[in-house]
């Protein structure tokens, strides 16, 4: 088998299996399992059928660098795709709640405030939402928007506008919305056993403990409308935003030179 890559030419079925045996050790490695299973059952198991895969820790990784920039594409689509990244906060960050709640009060669904402002009131998209995707040594705050290509430049504005804005306006009221809907997502993913999993894996590797739901709640809880606005003013300040921008027209360019001016107005 035999893989082309743009970097380098190809890569081969040993390459991969060497990448795999460098990164891929049990020291490294979580089995969670939930559900309909007996304990005992699924460690014999496990013990059985990984008894092979031994081996040191893999080498410890390099530190993530979020580095900001633009990425534009022209092509002919019916829209235009517009993708916004910020450098957010790792897992174990003790203001990683309050940035949660600043990302769902800005774009967590439709009464957020990028929907309302954007969609809702000014019609420049089609879809429009924020994410906060936290990881082991960083994070990511990312924006997603489907508009026209007319629309792209003016869109971009009031996206700045806004997140400027929330940053020191939000209110009491978004705040415990927002917490509401976590907590509320923290409930509903307790009946799903693969949800239940996956948190299980990431609490094992960020924290090397199950994280028990009431401290989850009481995390949440501890969230304030002053430490909300502080991350974002966080947010805008870590670092210039990075932007791709995929689609038809002649205004991508401008939409990235607008989203750089989130870090230009925080310095």
């Amino acid at each position: 088998m035999r893989i082309a890559h743009e970097d380098d030419g190809s890569f081969d079925r040993a390459r991969l299996a060497q990448y795999l045996g460098r990164n891929y050790r049990a020291p490294d490695m979580v089995i969670v399992a939930t559900g309909s299973v007996d304990h005992r059952s699924v460690v014999a198991e496990v013990e059985q059928r990984f008894a092979s895969f031994t081996g040191p820790a893999a080498p410890a990784p390099e530190p993530a660098r979020f580095v900001g920039g633009s990425r534009i594409e022209s092509r002919d689509l019916e829209q235009v795709h517009i993708a916004l990244a910020m450098h957010g906060l790792p897992q174990r960050d003790p203001n990683l709640y309050s940035m949660q709640v600043f990302t769902n009060v800005l774009g967590g669904g439709m009464s957020s405030r990028l929907f309302q402002e954007v969609r809702e009131q000014r019609g420049l998209c089609y879809s429009i939402y924020s994410f906060h995707a936290p990881y082991t040594d960083t994070g990511m705050f990312g924006l997603y928007a489907g508009t026209d290509a007319a629309d792209v430049a003016e869109l971009m504005r009031v996206v700045v506008d806004e997140i400027n804005t929330a940053a020191e306006t939000i209110n009491e009221a978004e705040v415990a919305r927002a917490k509401a809907q976590m907590k509320a997502g923290l409930l509903m993913a307790l009946e799903s056993s693969s949800a239940r999993a996956e948190q299980l894996a990431r609490q094992m590797f960020a924290w090397g403990r199950p994280i028990p739901l009431d401290e989850l709640v009481a995390r949440i809880e501890a969230v304030t409308v002053e430490s909300t606005r502080a991350a974002g003013r966080a947010l805008i300040a870590r670092g210039r935003p990075a932007i791709a921008a995929l689609g038809p027209g002649a205004g991508l360019e401008s939409a990235a030179t607008i989203a750089d001016s989130l870090y230009r107005r925080a310095a």
